[in-house]
């Protein structure tokens, strides 16, 4: 008897391990995340990331305080489900337009997390060259230093803009030679595209090969679903891959849950992305 509590015990003990040194990082471009977004949206959104350590989320709304508020609410209702979490919003990106600022928020269980500064802020040396610059900041997980970009590209044009800030982007961080570095968000582009190949040849690797992570306007006969441009960018020394995948929230491919879910939700899926400790 004594010895199978011991097994019993061995067992608890290595699995609670095993699930302290495992981490859930969820990005997410959340469309127009700000004031229009009711309570009730705001609890569909909460389950279906509580589950995560860190939520990294694109597309705030940068127009109002409607945006900085509606991530307030998402954290609130997140501590009323069973977990401590802390949260930080950027400032407006230095963008154009008025109509195409907008803020990231970046969202973590303060029992696994650690953000290393509160005065984090958008890549200045970006800002020229990029519509919405990154958020960058330096996170702490179980003492190792892990730097973090969250990002929403340009919208499509004939002249693909966007290659050219994921090419800049691509070119900063291979200068810094960080250990440890996410680079999360919507790229507006396939990671197949040119763009990307300055980052790959460097040995970072990624999340999304092929995957669709945005919906269509409409549906039929199940097919709701329109490009893979969302993507996680990584090259981690300390830390390893375990799995990925995109959440579908569109359950057993409803047509009919399609519009009120790109409205009440995102016309994205969020991706998920699990690591553990080397």
């Amino acid at each position: 008897m004594f010895i199978n509590l011991l097994k019993i015990g061995f067992i608890f003990a290595l699995s609670f391990g095993k699930v302290q040194n495992e981490f859930i990082l969820i990005s997410w471009n959340i469309k127009d995340f700000g004031k229009s977004r009711d309570n009730d949206e705001i609890f569909r959104i909460a389950k279906l990331v509580k589950h995560a350590d860190i939520v990294a989320i694109q597309e705030v709304v940068a127009k109002d305080s409607g945006g900085a508020q509606a991530v307030a609410r998402l954290v609130d209702q997140l501590n009323r489900m069973g977990a401590k979490w802390d949260y930080i919003v950027s400032n407006p990106t230095k963008s154009t337009s008025s109509f195409k600022s907008e803020r990231y928020a970046l969202i973590w269980k303060t029992k696994k997390i650690k953000l290393c500064q509160r005065n984090v802020s958008l890549i200045k040396e970006l800002e020229t060259i990029v519509e919405r610059e990154p958020h960058y900041l330096q996170l702490e997980v179980k003492k190792r230093k892990l730097m973090f970009l969250n990002y929403h590209a340009t919208t499509h044009t004939k002249n693909y803009p966007e290659r050219a800030e994921i090419k800049a982007i691509s070119k900063w961080i291979i200068s810094k030679d960080f250990e440890n570095l996410i680079w999360a968000g919507d790229m507006n582009l396939n990671i197949k595209d040119k763009a990307f190949y300055d980052i790959k040849n460097k040995g970072y690797n990624y999340c999304i090969k092929g995957q669709k992570t945005t919906l269509k306007r409409n549906c039929e006969n199940g097919n709701y679903l329109s490009r893979g441009e969302d993507n996680i960018i990584f090259k981690l020394k300390n830390f390893k891959m375990k799995s990925v995948k995109v959440i579908d929230f569109i359950k057993d491919g409803k047509c009919e849950d399609v519009i009120w879910k790109r409205n009440s939700y995102s016309d994205h899926l969020p991706i998920e992305f699990r690591f553990t400790l080397k």
